[in-house]
């Protein structure tokens, strides 16, 4: 069976060295056509899984850490105008 042949992609966590190559790879490719970016990569992932982890962990643009005082303020102004509401107004500053 030809099915059998196929090499599975590997699923559960990823290692820096996986990290490090798709990093390398967007950096010289850019984003986008992540259907090649497992093969020409050199990663044994599914093209979802290579962008889910560029898009939630090793993009630059993600802002991580505490909030600034304007965030806050923003948030707190909009908790009032949009009632209890948190994921709608909190989502407006995160990627």
């Amino acid at each position: 069976m030809e099915g059998n042949n196929l090499l599975r992609v590997r699923k559960g966590a990823w290692s820096r060295e996986e990290d490090e190559l798709l990093r390398q790879y967007i950096q010289q490719h850019g984003e986008g056509k992540w259907h090649q970016v497992p093969l020409k990569a050199g990663l044994n992932r599914c093209r979802k899984s290579c962008r889910l982890r560029w898009l939630n962990y090793l993009s630059p643009n993600i802002k991580r850490g505490d909030f600034t005082e304007d965030e806050v303020d923003l948030m707190v102004r909009l908790r009032k105008l949009l009632g209890n509401r948190q994921v709608q107004s909190e989502l407006l500053f995160r990627s």
